[in-house]
C-alpha cells in the first residue's frame, strides 16, 4: 500500500463523482462497490476526508496514538474507520 499516493487520490476526488470514487476504492481494496458506497454513506464521511484517514492509516511515520489522534481530528474520520474495520475483520 505504500506506492499509493494519498496526495493525488484526494485531489482527483474532489472532482470525481462518488461512483468513480468507489469504484477505485473498491479496486484498491478487496471490497466491492456496494460495501463501499453502504460504509461512506453509513459513516457520512465525504471522499476527501476518507482519503484523508486512509492516508493517516498507511502513514507508516506515526506511531499508532499519533494516527489515531490525526483521525479523530478529521470530520466523521472515526465512524468511518470502524466501518472500514467492521469489514475487514
Amino acid at each position: 500500500m505504500s506506492d499509493i499516493d494519498w496526495t493525488g487520490l484526494a485531489e482527483k476526488a474532489v472532482s470525481q463523482t462518488d461512483t468513480e470514487f468507489h469504484n477505485q476504492l473498491a479496486g484498491l481494496t478487496s471490497l466491492k462497490t456496494s460495501e463501499i458506497d453502504a460504509f461512506i454513506s453509513e459513516s457520512k464521511i465525504t471522499n476527501n476526508n476518507a482519503l484523508s484517514v486512509l492516508k493517516e492509516i498507511n502513514n507508516a511515520s506515526l506511531s499508532n496514538n499519533e494516527k489515531a489522534n490525526a483521525i479523530s481530528n478529521i470530520q466523521n474520520g472515526v465512524g468511518f474507520l470502524v466501518k472500514l474495520v467492521s469489514k475487514v475483520v
